[in-house]
């Protein structure tokens, strides 16, 4: 998935959900001070955290995402997205 696909399917989710996007591409020091992982997607621009107005369905959100090759990880306080194929390393 290039960039320009990732913040493509990101938006789609965003408008799905009624999300906005609080964090994406990051430095390796901004990571490192949001306890991020040594390859996070997000020091490549493929991480994006977003903040629903209202948390949907938690079954819902993760076939969305998969439906726009996204990875999902539903977190206490936003959610995060990835390519689903994305692989550190």
């Amino acid at each position: 998935m290039t960039r320009s696909e990732f913040q493509d399917a990101v938006e789609n989710y965003c408008i799905r959900f009624g999300c906005s996007v609080t964090g994406a591409r990051r430095t390796v020091k901004r990571n490192t001070a949001k306890g991020g992982v040594a390859h996070s997607p997000h020091l490549f621009g493929l991480g994006a955290d977003v903040v629903p107005d209202v948390e949907p369905d938690r079954e819902e959100a993760i076939d969305v995402a998969a439906r726009l090759g996204l990875r999902v990880i539903i977190e206490s306080y936003h959610h995060h997205l990835q390519p689903q194929d994305w692989r550190a390393g």
